[in-house]
């Protein structure tokens, strides 16, 4: 069935089904007709045919920093939930084996015409060399809050101050961190800059020692190692995400060292495995798929536009902190 035929049976123009099925303005008695003619008949508009037209498949590309995590899951989940029901195919790309093709990938989506990007493999460098900038296509960086992109990112700071405060509390004074890469501004700059501050507010003016380590558990027990090498009197630890955290705890432990008793622990992330964990990890739990969500429904307000707005739409996301046995 064509669209010249629903528009016969509904008894209104051919522009008045098209503009219906790209909602434009309407009158409520034509909208009503040709709704019920397109229930009644179950017509499918053609796909191709609009793409064709407007130049742009109605597909948006997520890129992540790797499939195996909870948060990233969280983003994807949220963000694709968002977009299906706006019409929208979602398209995964992971940049796990190749952290620097971010522009790469860019460049594929464009030259498959896709409609727009969900960023959530960000870095400094990729700002710095314009990768975004040089964008052609409709894009939202999650997780990072970089001034001139459209982002939805977290209080990292404020979360890791919190956090810190938390050790404090319990009277750890001799504090070490185990932090990501300085690649990562909130991972790695954002929640290192909170410790220190909570630190500088209670009176501690020298910066905490600090081992840097990737995302993965098995580093986090190696820079723990390190730390207590380097540093044997420690009474707490912050790790800077959750999986650093249960390796932390794991080389605490076979050190000989009781948490809390003796060390208190806090992380980032609330990922399952912190509650059955012994003892359960107090972490900063990030409201992730609503992060997809948001930068979904960002992207979509865009592409509803038709064009980019001369603003950046940028929003910064609360957090919760769990505390558990590991303080």
């Amino acid at each position: 069935m064509t669209l010249r035929e629903i528009a016969e049976l509904a008894g209104v123009s051919p522009s008045a089904v098209s503009r219906y099925l790209n909602g434009g303005s309407l009158s409520a008695a034509k909208y009503e007709a040709i709704d019920k003619v397109i229930k009644e008949t179950g017509y499918v508009p053609n796909q191709v045919a609009h793409d064709l037209r407007t130049g742009r498949v109605r597909q948006v590309g997520i890129l992540v920093p790797k499939i195996h995590s909870k948060s990233v899951s969280q983003v994807v989940e949220g963000a694709h939930e968002v977009l299906v029901e706006a019409g929208y195919m979602t398209v995964l790309g992971s940049l796990e084996h190749a952290p620097e093709s971010v522009g790469q990938y860019l460049e594929w989506m464009q030259a498959y015409h896709m409609a727009g990007a969900i960023v959530m493999a960000a870095n400094d460098a990729d700002v710095r060399n314009g990768t975004y900038k040089n964008c052609d296509i409709p894009l939202v960086v999650t997780g990072q809050h970089f001034k001139d992109c459209n982002c939805v990112y977290h209080d990292d700071f404020n979360a890791a101050k919190d956090l810190t405060k938390l050790l404090l509390k319990k009277g750890r004074t001799r504090i070490g961190c185990v932090s990501a890469p300085k690649t990562d501004p909130a991972v790695g700059v954002g929640r290192i800059e909170g410790v220190k501050a909570a630190l500088w507010e209670a009176g501690f003016t020298p910066a905490p020692p600090t081992v840097i380590s990737d995302f993965h558990m098995e580093s986090g027990y190696e820079a723990m190692q390190q730390l207590l090498a380097d540093h044997p009197d420690l009474d707490g630890v912050f790790c800077a995400t959750d999986s650093m955290g249960q390796g932390a705890m794991m080389a605490l432990k076979e050190a000989g060292r009781r948490i809390p008793e003796d060390v208190s622990v806090v992380a980032f992330g609330n990922d399952w495995a912190n509650q059955v964990s012994s003892p359960q990890l107090t972490t900063a739990e990030l409201y992730q798929t609503q992060c997809g969500r948001d930068a979904a429904s960002i992207l979509l307000d865009i592409l509803e536009k038709g064009s980019e707005p001369s603003y950046t739409r940028q929003i910064m996301l609360g957090y919760r902190i769990m505390e558990r046995g590991s303080v």
